[in-house]
């Protein structure tokens, strides 16, 4: 599935109130009393010592709206972006500085989306049990709805006259009941493609769980390897958590030397999760998931009796996974060159319960190997930019670091794949596996828009121009006879291509690749190193 990119609140309006305060006379008042009117965020000591000492017989002026200034940048510091602070003083020289807190006692959507829309008010209701009302929390709950599927949400504050200070938010919502997206590329492993593509299916928010079904199926050029998966989610209340299940199954019988020797593989996946925000505004976010994951997979070749089929290993995973993902966005080096970092953090520990393989069996898929085992992934990424070449266009870097780590031999759909079109862009996907792994990439990126003109019409082209280069290696447990050689390996590749928007639901991707390292088979093995070239295609479509 192709990485989306994290929702930061880049469709968000913003808060911040615009314009600029006006100047005020360079005259003096007397002033025998202060006071602080409407205030119930902070106590009345923080108050008095942010507005000092302005009692006198001749008060300036622009010191009674340096005081004003200052508490509303007591409450715009603390987060309360909707809240203003007025002065008034009388002939009998009180001085009134008059707090209007800015809060929510109502929510509606601007028209019927059916029964979700019940769920996006419970989102938002939240923000009327907040009293002045803080930014992060009105970002927060419109990030979350926004995270229903099929649905976007947007947000207008009107005036409401309850009271001073009472707004409405009305959420401007569209909801998309179907979507889909189709996926193809030459990216895959010869005897099971290379030509593989992805079909996904979604049916989105028609109850007020705001549940996604969706159905996917991959298939490979020659029918060597078909999958389809199942999987439904939903919101579990209104406090952000949402629960899915799926279920998949699926089958290889690759084609090549795979098939001389009579190879099939058929595959059964299942599992549980979990997912909760632990922090969400504008710019940053930080996600928890919880995953149980179950496979069964079963490899038959022909070393039966006289060539019959027979089971050559059987594996049953059972594994429980905590995930942290985290997402920021930052402009450390200016306003005009934003920069986005996101890190994933992952601990699995293997189950020996609900039907897992037991350790040191016999016709296990690696000797050795532990259902019990444990392994730690994490993978970072950051995308800067650096400049802006001409007007509309920018050059990023996109540096990615990451790997895994386990102290045991892994069940094989728990090694780590290297290679694919995001870690090792040279190789397919599991090119070489191992139970620990090392990569890290470097990415140039020129982004600009293209205007072509093709039978008298304009087109606007969204591009991504780029080159690469990337490197990785993979280690293996497995204990080694004296004198034997430690079968790990390493991949290194470069190259460039460019990344085509060519309309707002259909990419286009094309790249050239150099592979630096062609022989992963020992030569006496006989298997042929890679050719040194290749050439990488993708497209992808979104409904």
């Amino acid at each position: 599935m192709p990485h989306a990119a994290p929702n930061l609140g880049q469709s968000l309006p913003d808060f911040r109130p615009v314009g600029r305060e006006g100047a005020v006379p360079d005259q003096s008042v007397p002033v025998h009393s202060v006071a602080v009117l409407g205030a119930t965020a902070f106590s009345p000591a923080q108050l008095r010592a942010t507005v000092g000492k302005l009692i006198g017989a001749a008060t300036p002026l622009p010191a009674i709206e340096a005081a004003r200034l200052r508490l509303l940048a007591l409450y715009r510091g603390h987060g309360y972006v909707l809240t203003a602070v007025s002065a008034e003083i009388n002939r009998s020289g009180d001085l009134r500085f008059i707090v209007t807190e800015g809060h929510i006692v109502s929510v509606k959507l601007s028209r019927n989306i059916g029964p979700v829309g019940t769920l996006v008010l419970g989102f938002l209701d939240h923000l009327t049990h907040e009293r002045p009302v803080r930014q992060a929390s009105l970002e927060h709950w419109l990030l979350l709805a926004q995270q229903i599927p099929g649905v976007a949400v947007g947000a207008v504050l009107q005036p409401n006259a309850a009271a001073p200070g009472a707004l409405t938010l009305v959420a401007d919502v569209v909801r998309r009941p179907f979507s889909a997206l189709v996926t193809a590329d030459n990216r895959g492993f010869d005897e099971t493609g290379p030509a593989e593509g992805l079909v996904v299916g979604d049916m989105n928010s028609f109850t007020s769980l705001g549940e996604q079904s969706q159905a996917s199926f991959f298939h490979t050029s020659g029918g060597t390897n078909n999958f389809g998966q199942f999987s439904e989610s939903f919101f579990a209340g209104t406090s952000g958590l949402r629960i899915g299940i799926y279920f998949g199954a699926g089958r290889a019988i690759p084609s090549g030397t795979l098939r001389e020797v009579g190879y099939r593989a058929h595959l059964d996946v299942f599992g549980l999760y979990a997912s909760y925000p632990l922090w969400l505004e504008r710019g940053q976010s930080l996600e928890l998931k919880a995953r149980f994951d179950g496979t069964d997979n079963i490899v038959y070749t022909a070393s039966g009796f006289s060539g019959a089929e027979t089971p050559a290993s059987t594996d049953s995973v059972r594994a429980l996974r905590i995930e942290l993902d985290e997402a920021f966005s930052d402009d450390v080096l200016g306003a005009a060159r934003p920069a986005l970092t996101t890190a994933t953090l992952e601990a699995s520990r293997g189950l020996r319960l609900f039907g897992a393989s037991a350790n040191g069996r016999s016709n296990a898929g690696r000797l050795g190997e532990r259902f019990d085992f444990w392994k730690i992934d994490l993978s970072l990424d950051r995308t800067q930019t650096l400049f802006n070449p001409w007007r509309n266009a920018s050059v990023a870097l996109e540096g990615t670091f990451g790997g895994q780590y386990s102290p045991d031999i892994l069940p094989s759909s728990e090694t780590f794949y290297l290679g694919g079109n995001h870690i090792a862009q040279g190789y397919y996907s599991g090119q070489v596996t191992g139970d620990d792994a090392l990569y890290a990439s470097a990415e140039l990126q020129l982004n600009t828009p293209l205007n072509l003109r093709l039978l008298g019409r304009h087109f606007f082209i969204g591009s991504q121009f780029y080159t690469f280069y990337d490197w990785g290696q993979v280690w293996q447990n497995e204990p080694r006879t004296l004198g034997q050689k430690p079968n790990d390996k390493r991949l290194a590749s470069f190259g460039g291509g460019v990344r085509l928007r060519l309309t707002r639901r259909i990419e286009f991707d094309i790249a050239a690749v150099h592979r630096f390292v062609t022989q992963l088979q020992p030569p006496a093995s006989g298997v042929p190193p890679l050719r040194e070239t290749a050439v990488y295609w993708g497209v992808l479509a979104r409904y």
